[in-house]
């Protein structure tokens, strides 16, 4: 970038005269004196950030002007075509060619607008079953002027997808995309302050694709906190505008169920309360009996227990009447996780995974060197699923089975205190469940890294549920990458994960980051958290890092946790 000498912080009316400004608050002295009206003064990030829309669109323009237009076809096959766009050398037609042929190439707008629209917006193919992703996007967008902040939010995160497989010498696309975001926020913090414009589905659309941009292009662990308080936006604009109200038409209702996918995995990360309650974000007029919804009221059942649990834990004083709401507490826990069962054994057929095939130990020494973190497939069960949809179902109710076990021992460490939780009966059912849901998330994994695609073996990985807005099907796409996410990182942070399984998870987060390019997951990979022994060592209970090691300090006897009734007014309380 050129050096164009020390920005001026003057107010605008200075600035047009050319004459210094004496910089004072609220209003200028010399427009004062001289009795002309002060223009104000620019903000800070202006003044650092400089317009460079105009050269940027002339540099293209001039770019475009000298390459030769593409052969004639029909729009919608040239577009379909254009999706993931790779510049191609020119092909050598013989040594007694005279010139080169000429290359095929695609406006640099519509190569991001196609290329994110076959990584993210998946669309249903049949009305039966809704299982779609960001697909109220194409209308929106089309309805919307050129200079929306729809379109800017939507450019951003096309950009900034773009940007890392693309490399221009020309073009900065990582700073173009950083611009198209700056002019949405512009635009947002606009429309929020105007009574209609503040509630309106574009602008609820702007704020999510916001929050997506955070996912794409975070690079430090305070950018998490921005994806979140664009989510409690986006759920401040559906509490202002009502939720009847914005889920009368189907946009409004893809919307609503859009923000709630993003509430459920903000509220499972944050460990904060769900606002307004589980039945207000499930007795919507959206349908609620499809199978990714169901697995959400589960995993916000599961966020009411953990509510209810840290009110009776932390700052509490151990006493009999705490330990009777706890032991009530903790059959509610197990009463959730029949249910998940009960719900996973209802799932229809066509709703169900299938084996895809077995990798055995020996297979990853001969592979990789063994290094768990660099192979694709963790020894063990391979399975495949229908669409990305309901993989993402089965898996949210996996992780909420793994955050219920966790809870259970949790509260069961506060019971048995000072006895070491891990002797306990509980606590082995507990770890059974977390050994057999860890293995059934890493099986699913392979599927969202498109391996299935490459190893088929006679299965018909087509099922006609839902499929990418344009593009292929192919392997490494960004939306099944952004779905499992989560589950990879519940994983990887999780005490009776193994090693090998945590260096593997901790490989395909490293994946995600580096062939995908969503930088948030090099964030979560780079944050180092163990549950529930953390949660344990801030109830003031003592824990041991490693479940699978003996424990540290010799043992008493227990047959049973103790009752509320062996327990005396007399008993020190437990260190909040």
């Amino acid at each position: 970038m050129v050096y164009g000498g020390k920005p001026s912080r003057g107010c605008r009316t200075c600035r047009q005269r050319r004459i210094k400004c004496d910089e004072e608050k609220p209003t200028c002295k010399r427009c004062e004196k001289s009795r002309r009206e002060c223009g104000g003064y620019r903000p800070e990030f202006e003044i650092v950030h400089r317009d460079q829309t105009k050269s940027t669109v002339h540099r293209l323009r001039n770019a475009q002007s000298t390459l030769p237009p593409p052969p004639l076809a029909d729009a919608a096959e040239y577009s379909a075509r254009a999706l993931v766009f790779v510049q191609e050398e020119p092909q050598s037609w013989g040594s007694d060619s005279a010139s080169p042929s000429p290359v095929l190439t695609v406006p640099l707008a519509q190569r991001a607008s196609c290329y994110f629209a076959s990584n993210f917006i998946l669309v249903p193919l049949t009305e039966s079953t809704p299982h779609g992703f960001m697909e109220y996007l194409i209308p929106l967008i089309e309805s919307e002027p050129a200079e929306s902040s729809l379109r800017y939010a939507f450019n951003a995160c096309a950009f900034a997808l773009l940007s890392h497989h693309n490399r221009s010498d020309s073009i900065d696309l990582a700073q173009l995309s950083l611009k198209e975001h700056t002019l949405a926020l512009g635009g947002t913090y606009k429309a929020l302050g105007h009574p209609t414009k503040a509630t309106a589905h574009a602008t609820l659309a702007t704020v999510l694709l916001l929050s997506l941009y955070e996912s794409i292009t975070a690079n430090r662990e305070s950018r998490m906190l921005a994806w979140r308080s664009h989510i409690d936006g986006a759920v401040n604009i559906i509490k202002s505008r009502g939720r009847d109200d914005i889920c009368r038409t189907k946009t409004g209702a893809l919307l609503f169920s859009a923000v709630r996918h993003q509430l459920v995995s903000r509220t499972l990360s944050s460990g904060m309360p769900i606002p307004f309650g589980t039945n207000w974000w499930m007795s919507s007029g959206v349908e609620n009996n499809t199978l990714l919804a169901t697995s959400q009221h589960l995993a916000l059942k599961y966020t009411d227990l953990r509510t209810e649990s840290n009110h009776l834990l932390v700052g509490q004083a151990r006493s009999p009447q705490p330990l009777e709401q706890i032991y009530r507490l903790i059959q509610k826990v197990e009463a959730l996780d029949r249910d998940i069962i009960s719900w996973q054994a209802s799932v229809p057929r066509q709703f169900c995974f299938h084996t895809l095939c077995w990798v055995y130990e020996d297979d990853i020494s001969l592979s990789k060197g063994g290094d768990y973190a660099k192979v694709d497939v963790f020894p063990g069960r391979v399975d495949i699923y229908p669409d990305f949809v309901t993989a993402s179902a089965w898996n949210i109710s996996r992780v909420s089975r793994l955050l219920l076990a966790a809870l259970s021992i949790r509260l069961t460490a506060y019971c048995c205190s000072p006895i070491d939780y891990r002797t306990t009966p509980g606590y082995r059912t507990s770890k059974s469940i977390c050994e057999e849901t860890i293995s059934e998330i890493l099986a699913s994994v392979p599927y969202h890294f498109g391996w299935h695609t490459k190893h088929k073996d006679g299965f018909n990985t087509s099922s006609g549920i839902s499929g990418f807005a344009c593009g292929d099907e192919g392997p490494l796409k960004a939306l099944p990458a952004f779905l499992v996410l989560w589950p990879l990182t519940c994983v990887k942070n999780h005490d009776i994960t193994t090693e090998e399984q945590r260096l593997w998870a901790k490989g395909r987060l490293k994946v995600i980051t580096e062939n995908i390019g969503l930088k948030y997951a090099q964030i979560v990979n780079d944050v180092e958290l163990r549950f529930p022994s953390m949660l344990i060592g801030r109830d003031g209970l003592p824990v041991s890092p490693n479940p699978f090691a003996g424990p540290g300090l010799p043992l008493r006897p227990v047959e049973a946790p103790p009752t509320p009734e062996s327990m005396t007014s007399t008993e020190s309380p437990t260190p909040s």
